[in-house]
């Protein structure tokens, strides 16, 4: 029998006594300063990496698989020790915490009021309710954005409204795996994000868009009818965009368009980080294979291919490639870093939301939930497997 609730006391104080899954030397850091409390400080010297996990746990009598969410608990992981462990509501939503510089992020409401908490401490509120769409914290600073329930949003610093739009609809989403802040993302020129408006013109209805610096207008692209956007992003102060134009996708630096050569069948192109640049990730068929790749505008750099009916995402950080395969239910089979591979049976373990897989510092970790009741939970560290015994699903990973 499932023993989490009844030792997770015990196994908190014995944490500091865990070895990590792994003791690859990582950078030192420093306090973020200002209202967000510091990162806990290491035990010893030596700084080591771990791996942190989110998990909502249920009662060993709660059927969750059948729907059943009563007595839900969000517990945090550090490597396979659970660390903390808070109340998460009777209807627990995996979009509405994060773990990030070194803290537990949750928000929750009531509908009339929404709260951000830092390790189950309320950090601030403000009034109405709000989706999480973004969430970072940067330079001392709780950046929220939140969709409101009749249209529109509202960015936040420190729960104050910053910029507010009543039709604006946001690009992207909170559980993008290739962005820390989800909607949200930053560079040292600042924290940004993008929305689009609807424009009617003489036939239909086309979008303008716009990319803001907090509460800023940092580029206004105008509605052109035959044109579409597909995904932008910030970096180093330089707005990227994939954009269709009459039928061809196009990669824009700021005003500098590139047309891209693809492979037929290319599909699920989005912008993602890649060596200190923007990449572009896709995904195409070819000769009963599927191709998973990244390229800029003009060449390709990773490529990984993999069986047919198999699919899968791919990760590249510091000139290191890794890719996660799925099989045909959508269950991980196979997760490689470089030369270190995992296999997994097949239907048998799954990735409950984009957050559970990470690849950073030379580290793959996935955070896999088994398929069936039958089958444990998975922590999965480049080539290590650690069975997690708890009755719930994980719902983030994250390397610090």
């Amino acid at each position: 029998m499932r023993k989490l609730f009844n030792l997770l006391l015990m196994a908190a104080a014995l944490f500091s006594c865990q070895r990590p899954l792994f003791d690859t030397p990582a950078r030192e850091g420093t306090g973020s300063g200002g209202r967000v409390p510091p990162p806990s400080p290491p035990d010893t010297a030596r700084y080591t990496r771990s791996v942190y996990s989110t998990a909502i746990v249920f009662p060993d009598s709660v059927n969750w698989r059948k729907g059943q969410t009563q007595g839900a608990r969000l517990v945090l992981f550090k490597d396979t020790a659970p660390l903390r462990m808070l109340d998460a509501g009777n209807q627990p939503q995996p979009d509405r915490h994060t773990f990030q510089e070194g803290h537990l992020w949750t928000q929750f409401t009531d509908g009339f009021k929404t709260t951000i908490a830092c390790d189950g401490n309320v950090f601030f509120d403000y009034p109405g309710e709000e989706a999480p769409l973004g969430f970072l914290v940067a330079g001392g600073e709780v950046h929220t954005l939140g969709q409101h329930p009749g249209g529109g949003f509202t960015y936040r610093i420190n729960g104050q409204e910053v910029f507010s739009s009543p039709q604006g609809m946001v690009l992207s989403w909170s559980a993008n795996p290739d962005w820390e802040g989800g909607a949200l993302s930053r560079d040292e020129t600042g924290v940004y994000y993008s929305y689009a408006l609807p424009v009617k013109d003489e036939e239909s209805e086309i979008w303008e868009y716009r990319v803001m610096k907090g509460g800023e207008i940092r580029k206004m692209i105008p509605a052109v009818t035959g044109s579409e956007l597909h995904d932008i992003r910030v970096m180093d102060g330089v707005v990227y965009r994939l954009e269709y134009r009459y039928g061809r996708l196009c990669f824009i630096r700021d005003e500098d368009l590139t047309p891209l050569t693809l492979p037929d069948g290319a599909h699920g192109m989005r912008l993602t980080p890649v060596d200190g640049t923007m990449g572009i990730k896709g995904f195409h068929e070819e000769n009963r294979n599927i191709h998973s790749w990244i390229r800029d505008a003009d060449s390709l750099l990773y490529h990984h291919s993999m069986l047919y009916r198999h699919q899968g995402d791919i990760f590249a950080r510091e000139k290191e490639q890794a890719v996660v395969i799925l099989d045909g239910e959508d269950c991980v089979v196979l997760a490689i870093r470089d030369t270190v591979s995992v296999s997994l049976p097949n239907e048998s373990y799954r990735l409950h939301t984009p957050r559970c897989v990470q690849h950073r510092k030379g580290t793959l970790a996935l955070a896999l939930t088994g398929d069936t009741e039958h089958e444990e939970n998975l922590l999965v560290v480049n080539d290590r497997k650690h069975p997690m015994s708890f009755n719930g699903y994980f719902t983030g990973i994250y390397i610090e």
